[in-house]
């Protein structure tokens, strides 16, 4: 017990003569700025003064007496520490700082011992590979977080990291820090300029060469043995997941169907992969600095921020006066006030970007001219017959409408991949003048159908009066000669003396509607379809049983209407007999809506400006005055007028006075109305419908504005029959029919309808009295 006693007590003395000696040696190296208490309060603080870490750095101290002037790179950590206290401590020019042995900084700890020394976590993490715990991928350790290790590009992405710029005010990575502390992102800080060592022009130094420094124009990439042809040329993609480097020769040389577009074009596969063209190779999904969105995201080096293909093209078409120098250029920055910057005021004189035909700054598209110029040389080559430099005079209205449309890419597109644009080359081509009845010789398809659109808009052909009518006729022609003969023997004379016969009639009072047609084609195809059903069955019209009328009628509910009308033809022919067509129980109207629902709508239509202005002014003349879409659709801005004592709309005969809103709606739709065709404004001064289609000189179709007003919760058949119900209920049907438009029949039908519902509602509510 004696000798273990001893023992501690000589180790003990030790460690107070090791704790003794570091103290006299930090005296001594840092000098009468520095106090004993001071010192070992140091020692403590960097984890020296336990009897372990002491003798350590006393040993170390002993053999290197210089230690804290010229530390060695293999020293112990708490020499390391040591050295970073005393700096704390305000004498760090006393001593010296141990550099990391691989890169040489002094500002990281240096906690790894390697056979070069002691290195920073950096360095020693160039060479090692870890899964990140944020992408989950083999990668360069960088920072820990919470989750675990992050690689350097989580790292990088890290808000933790990223500060917001003090040029653009954009949240990204730090690339330059000015003198007063101010960090900047690499969009926004100052490149030095230099004179090249080629052209000898001051320009940002693109490249360090053997001949001084080099701009970008006099750069050239230095060329890597290509892995499909074997030389060594300029890489156009980077080998990466055992897909060897490819030169610029080698991927557009390689042609393959996309698997995105399935156009055939050149490209390669992503990473080993699926075949994609260069238009389709995935891109990195990032937050788009516009619209906020997560979306695949356009390479460019624009101070802005990532963007996605939509705000790209909206920034790159729309070029806006600079805030800075107020010269019209693309936006490619922002300030810290939200004002767009252009490229040079950004420091980036290549992105001032003009076309160099017409002058426009930016939407640049092939050979550095911008869409409107190429819209232009391409509609001139396609209506220029045989290659001639020319267009022929009775189509140059085309070419001018095309050339200057609104929507130059939209132009560009439809020469590229429509049928009707090589239709009209081919009229073009035929050196014939273009009429109604050469194009009725065609195929009366789609194709057809918007060549004529476009030749009648721009005012090459007239239009017709009739134009539904003689659509209908020549339909009626081609589904004919495709019958069987036995059925158009039937069908023939059905659809020319019974359907076609009441469509004359109605076109020549004005009320044909394109609607009217399609239930028209209806009535004739049900008519060849109950034909084709008679003769899977082996039975004709003379022997047509009541039973069999029965079971078609069973086996096809939706085709009541048109069956209907076959069926009374042939019976007035007697070409049937003994059969009696079973009569429809009529029904009214049976979806309406609550009066909360009904103005709750109206409001929205009314008042809020985030539904677009054509869903605003549909929305509100349904909920008002319970006129439907066909009417609506059909009204041209002619109609409208303002005079003192407000603003009126004419439905049908009378004008209608209109609300302060709604007038105002109706106002904005006509000075700016929301244009879904290439084409501009129709020629002529006659006037132009309230909603403009596809072209413009006709108005949007029905079916389209239902599904509109569907997608912003705003139905239009329960909101007309509620409003319907409202304007009976104040109004005699006699003025319903002469303000609204509505059959005098149909009017009076609401009115009852009205009634009868108000007196079933009384009878109710005297019976409830009388059982009380």
């Amino acid at each position: 017990m004696r000798r273990q006693n001893a023992h501690q007590r000589r180790r003990q003395q030790e460690l107070d003569q090791a704790r003794a000696r570091l103290i006299a040696h930090l005296l001594e190296a840092i000098g009468p700025d520095l106090t004993a208490e001071a010192a070992q309060r140091i020692l403590e603080q960097a984890k020296a003064w336990s009897a372990l870490r002491a003798r350590e750095l006393n040993d170390h101290l002993a053999e290197n007496p210089d230690a804290l002037t010229a530390p060695s790179p293999h020293c112990p950590l708490v020499l390391v520490r040591l050295l970073r206290q005393l700096e704390a401590a305000g004498h760090g020019e006393a001593v010296t700082q141990l550099a990391c042995a691989i890169c040489g900084r002094t500002n990281s700890t240096l906690r790894r011992s390697t056979p070069a020394g002691r290195c920073c976590n950096w360095c020693l993490d160039r060479d090692s590979l870890r899964q990140c715990a944020r992408c989950k991928q083999d990668g360069h350790i960088a920072a820990h977080r919470e989750e675990g290790p992050i690689c350097r590009v989580c790292y990088r992405k890290d808000p933790l990291f990223q500060q917001d710029c003090g040029k653009c005010g954009q949240h990204r990575v730090p690339a330059f820090r000015s003198e007063d502390g101010t960090a900047l992102c690499s969009g926004c800080y100052p490149r030095p300029e230099r004179e090249c060592a080629r052209c000898g022009d001051q320009a940002r130094v693109w490249a360090n060469t053997e001949e001084g420094p080099v701009c970008r124009r006099c750069y050239d990439v230095p060329g890597r043995l290509c892995g499909l042809c074997g030389r060594v040329r300029r890489i156009h993609v980077r080998a990466a997941n055992g897909q060897p480097d490819i030169c610029d020769a080698c991927y557009r040389g390689h042609t393959g169907e996309c698997s995105v577009c399935g156009r055939l074009r050149p490209g390669f596969r992503h990473r080993g992969g699926a075949f994609h063209c260069g238009s389709c190779q995935p891109r990195r999904v990032r937050l788009c600095a516009d619209c906020g969105k997560s979306r695949q995201a356009k390479s460019t080096n624009w101070p802005v921020g990532p963007l996605c293909t939509g705000c790209y093209s909206r920034r790159s078409r729309n070029p806006i006066p600079c805030s800075r120098c107020r010269t019209t250029r693309i936006s490619v920055g922002r300030t810290l006030n939200g004002g767009g910057l252009c490229g040079p005021c950004c420091g980036l004189d290549d992105l001032d970007v003009a076309c160099r035909r017409c002058g426009f700054p930016g939407d640049i598209y092939a050979d550095g001219n911008c869409t409107r110029c190429v819209a232009g040389d391409r509609v001139r080559d396609l209506l220029s017959p045989d290659g001639e430099s020319t267009v022929s005079a009775q189509l140059q209205p085309v070419a001018d409408a095309l050339a200057s449309a609104a929507r130059p890419l939209s132009v560009i597109h439809w020469l590229q991949h429509s049928t009707s644009a090589r239709l009209m080359a081919m009229l073009a081509a035929e050196h014939t003048e273009i009429t109604h009845e050469l194009l009725d010789g065609l195929p009366q398809d789609r194709n057809t159908r918007h060549v004529r659109e476009t030749l009648v808009a721009t005012g090459v052909l007239p239009r017709r009066q009739q134009e539904t009518l003689i659509r209908l006729e020549l339909w009626l022609h081609d589904f004919a000669d495709a019958l069987p003969v036995h059925q158009a023997r039937i069908i023939r004379p059905f659809a020319e003396w019974q359907v076609l016969r009441d469509a004359r009639r109605r076109s020549a009072r004005g009320r044909y509607t394109a609607g009217a047609a399609t239930g028209d084609r209806t009535d004739i195809r049900t008519a060849a379809m109950f034909l084709t059903w008679l003769d899977a069955r082996q039975l004709d019209l003379g022997t047509l049983a009541q039973e069999d009328l029965d079971l078609w009628l069973t086996t096809h509910p939706t085709r009541r209407r048109g069956v209907g009308a076959f069926i009374r033809w042939t019976l007035a022919r007697r070409l049937t007999s003994g059969i009696v067509l079973p009569k429809e129980a009529k029904t009214f109207a049976s979806r309406f809506q609550t009066d909360e629902e009904h103005y709750e709508q109206l409001r929205r239509c009314l008042n809020d400006d985030s539904l677009p202005l054509e869903v605003r002014v549909v929305g509100a003349l349904v909920r008002l005055y319970g006129l439907p879409v066909t009417r609506i659709v059909a009204l041209t801005t002619d109609r409208f007028h303002t005079d003192k004592t407000g603003a009126y709309l004419t439905f049908d005969r009378n004008p209608v006075l209109l609300p302060p809103k709604l007038a105002r709606l109706i106002e904005e739709q006509i000075r700016r109305p929301e244009h879904v065709s290439m084409l501009g404004e129709p020629a002529g001064d006659g006037p132009r419908f309230l909603l403009p289609g596809r072209p413009t000189s006709r108005p949007r179709s029905a079916g389209w504005v239902h599904t509109r007003m569907k997608q912003h919760d705003l139905p239009n058949i329960s909101a007309r029959n509620t409003a319907m119900i409202e304007v009976v209920a104040e109004l005699p049907p006699i003025v319903v029919s002469d303000l609204f438009g509505v059959g005098a029949s149909t009017a009076h039908r609401w009115a009852r309808f009205v009634q009868d519902d108000w007196a079933d509602y009384l009878a109710a509510c005297e019976s409830t009295d009388s059982k009380e």
